[in-house]
């Protein structure tokens, strides 16, 4: 081969490789145009369902808020000296002159009559560990101590030192087979204030008042009455 044909043949190699590339690219273009309709479709499909799967979650976030917040909702009770927030659903069973002891001020019940709670105020020289003492001498009374009758801790109600008394039976008679009765004996300038919550259960095994603790949470002092 002479030195002036070795260029034309590395000329004409690369055309017939561009043609041969040039040739195959039709043939990738048609495919993926076959496959475009299908794909599209496909895409669609799967859009669709996560915006429902989307919809769907959010409506059930939305109605476990709304569920929440009713379960939230509350109602403020005024007393001589201060002020706390119960469960709007609890209702006021007796009041004034129909109440079984001078110095109680508030008797609420739940809605499924499960849970009961009583205020009383005393005035006097009376401490909050002898109000517990009575407390508990009470529970023995009527049966309502049978388990435990002691105080189990110490908790701050708005500045204010507070005994923890708590009666369990498990014995019971009548339509409840269980009951649990958490006292709250809260110190104030000029006596005690009793906050007693009492649940009931069908069982052996009665749960302690969850909302106690919230409403000793938003307990105010008014008048002055603050630590």
């Amino acid at each position: 081969m002479s030195p002036q044909e070795a260029p034309t043949d590395a000329q004409e190699a690369p055309q017939e490789t561009q043609e041969t590339h040039v040739a195959e690219a039709p043939t990738s273009a048609g495919s993926s145009r076959g496959l475009r309709t299908p794909l599209l479709v496909a895409i669609g499909c799967l859009t669709a369902s996560v915006l429902l799967v989307l919809a769907s979650t959010a409506g059930g976030i939305t109605y476990l808020v709304l569920e929440k917040r009713a379960a939230e909702a509350t109602t403020t009770f005024h007393g001589a000296t201060y002020d706390f927030e119960y469960p709007v659903d609890w209702t006021e069973t007796i009041t004034g002159a129909e109440l079984p002891d001078p110095d109680q001020v508030l008797e609420l019940r739940s809605s499924d009559e499960t849970k009961y709670v009583t205020v009383l105020d005393r005035t006097g020289p009376i401490m909050p560990k002898d109000a517990c003492n009575e407390v508990g001498d009470i529970a023995a009374e009527q049966g309502l101590g049978t388990e435990q009758n002691e105080v189990i801790a110490t908790r701050d109600v708005a500045g204010r030192e507070a005994l923890h008394h708590r009666a369990v039976t498990s014995d019971l008679e009548g339509d409840f087979a269980s009951s649990v009765v958490d006292t709250w004996c809260i110190t104030k300038p000029d006596g005690v204030v009793l906050f007693v919550a009492q649940t009931f259960s069908d069982d052996a095994n009665p749960v302690p008042m969850s909302e106690a603790k919230d409403v000793l949470d938003s307990w105010q002092w008014t008048l002055g009455e603050g630590p």
